[in-house]
């Protein structure tokens, strides 16, 4: 569940938004902490992956016409 939530996520701002969405949901189960682990733990690689990508994109500008 938490990577299908998380796998558009591009910022921490985002995943903060995520997880207190899902916390109003779920902070009554038992194995709530479990589960906002695992989506922070998702958030954090699916942030990293969209820097990388922006890091290896080339700039429009530097593009040859």
């Amino acid at each position: 569940m938490s990577q299908h939530l998380v796998k558009n996520c591009t910022s921490q701002e985002q995943l903060d938004k995520i997880v207190k969405g899902q916390e109003r949901k779920f902070r009554w189960r038992d194995d709530w902490p479990t589960m906002e682990k695992a989506l922070l733990e998702s958030g954090a690689q699916a942030i990293a992956a969209h820097q990388a990508q922006q890091n290896h994109q080339p700039d429009d500008e530097s593009k040859p016409v």
